[in-house]
């Protein structure tokens, strides 16, 4: 009742037994930390200029089927379709793969996503510059190919156009629900599919504690290396589905009571493993149907009542 009272629904009432005792939280940055919406801050031209890249990145977000939050904020900036394509093949965003893509007639195939998963092994020659960014920004590429997708896969001989650089509207109250839980000696572990650089800069904006103990989950193969890492870190980047799973089931092996926040059809499996799931009722329906807690106002500062 008291619950119900602050706009929290139990959807499975042995759940505030099991709250008492959890002692690792594991959050999302989208939509716990942040506000969940985003805006571009700059375009950077690498092999082309700043106008093409405008015009592609409006085509992208005029066909595109996504409504993720990158997308979103791509729609709003680049509003500015000098010249429309027509598409051909449209290859829309996975948590698994971390971008997205269109083939257009007469054009080839243009992709925004991730700076590692799209660009694989030219990574490196860039990696100085996306990195300097990550300070600041969440980067996202802009790359072109002049062949097809096959079968959703990425074409061969991909070229880097530019990047994009996204900034995350960080929650007012953040810091302050976050000291509760410092104080309450609750271990944060924060899990995102974002790059692991940015996502420890915010983490250190609202005070997360070991906020620079981070890794880059791209670079793990095995189940056996997510039990050895699931304790030793705080920030967990480049994060798959199937990885938030196996982190949580992890830390639960090692003795810990899990509580998990998510919002995403991503979140779901790890929603599902963890001693107690919490979902934003702004969430995807799948995350809230698997949640034994919903937060009505999807405000991440109603979590210490």
């Amino acid at each position: 009742m008291r619950l119900a009272e602050n706009r929290v629904l139990v959807q499975e009432l042995y759940c505030i037994e099991t709250l008492a005792r959890v002692d690792t939280l594991c959050l999302d940055k989208t939509g716990t930390l942040t506000e969940g919406s985003m805006e571009v801050k700059d375009i950077i031209g690498i092999n082309t200029n700043k106008e093409t890249m405008v015009n592609i990145l409006a085509n992208l977000a005029k066909f595109s089927p996504d409504t993720n939050s990158t997308i979103s904020a791509i729609r709003e900036h680049c509003t500015n379709l000098t010249q429309e394509f027509i598409p051909i093949n449209i290859v829309p965003f996975s948590s698994k793969t971390k971008w997205s893509g269109i083939y257009f007639e007469n054009e080839g195939s243009y992709i925004i996503g991730a700076p590692e998963f799209v660009l694989g092994n030219a990574y490196q020659q860039y990696s100085t510059q996306i990195e300097e960014y990550s300070n600041d920004y969440r980067v996202i590429v802009l790359a072109k190919s002049h062949n097809n997708f096959s079968d959703k896969d990425l074409p061969n001989d991909i070229e880097l156009l530019g990047f994009v650089l996204i900034l995350d509207k960080i929650r007012k109250d953040a810091s302050q629900t976050l000291k509760y839980f410092a104080i309450q000696g609750v271990d944060i572990k924060i899990i995102s599919g974002d790059n692991p650089i940015t996502v420890s800069k915010i983490a250190k904006q609202v005070g997360v504690k070991n906020y620079n103990h981070y890794i880059d989950m791209s670079t793990i193969e095995t189940e056996a290396d997510i039990k050895q890492i699931a304790t030793k870190y705080t920030i967990f980047g480049r994060v798959t589905p199937i990885q938030k799973k196996a982190l949580v089931l992890a830390l639960k092996e090692a003795g810990k009571t899990v509580a998990m926040t998510g919002d995403g059809v991503n979140d779901v499996l790890a929603l599902k493993e963890a001693d107690c799931s919490i979902a934003m009722a702004s969430g995807s329906d799948a995350s809230k149907n698997v949640s034994q807690i919903g937060l009505l106002d999807s405000d991440f500062a109603s979590m210490p009542k």
